[in-house]
């Protein structure tokens, strides 16, 4: 099952307020997880299987045995910097033989920063606000070399983006606590690049 993503509007200032949660932006791919029975399932912004580029995301560290749909963004870290390598990103992503994926996986393994969830166990999530959401996804998942949450700040955009910045990130992203998970573009959730 494939759900068109919701995207972002661009916004070119960064802002403070209590019902925003403010999160980094990854330079990295937007990537859908589906889990059923098991068996996992990975679709590109655009719904494309990538399931074989990224065989250290099969394995799904959830404290529970669950059915689910998550949203995230795909990203190799760079283990001296710790940064984003778009770059890197990019030759994981291209590779078609088999050999060469599986050494990827440990030469060049990514992470994926999962930032909401959309299925749980049949139910469809997304018309429950994103701050009930990243509280599901807390409780049912655990953070692992390859599976992170997210991280976010509460009400503080003009600082968070500050920081940002100083690390080198893309920019920031704010996303109104209440906002329901729709198809598209969405003024619930913005992006602000760093500039």
């Amino acid at each position: 099952m494939f759900i068109q993503p919701m995207l972002m509007t661009e916004r070119p200032d960064p802002f403070n307020d209590n019902d925003y949660l403010f999160e980094p932006l990854i330079d990295g791919h937007r990537l859908q997880l589906t889990m059923t029975a098991g068996k996992v399932r990975l679709l590109s912004r655009h719904g494309y299987d990538v399931t074989r580029q990224y065989p250290e995301l099969h394995n799904v560290p959830l404290r529970r045995p669950a059915d689910v749909v998550l949203d995230g963004e795909v990203a190799f870290l760079d283990p001296l910097t710790g940064q984003a390598d778009f770059d890197r990103l990019q030759q994981r992503y291209r590779m078609t033989k088999t050999p060469r994926i599986r050494d990827a996986k440990t030469a060049m393994p990514v992470v994926y920063f999962i930032f909401d969830i959309l299925h749980y166990n049949g139910l469809d999530v997304r018309d429950k606000p994103l701050y009930t959401r990243k509280r599901l996804l807390k409780a049912l998942l655990e953070d692992n070399a390859h599976f992170k949450q997210m991280g976010y700040v509460e009400g503080s955009g003009i600082a968070f983006y500050n920081a940002a910045k100083q690390f080198g990130l893309e920019g920031i992203a704010g996303k109104r606590k209440e906002s329901r998970y729709s198809e598209g573009r969405s003024e619930g959730w913005v992006k602000i690049p760093a500039k």
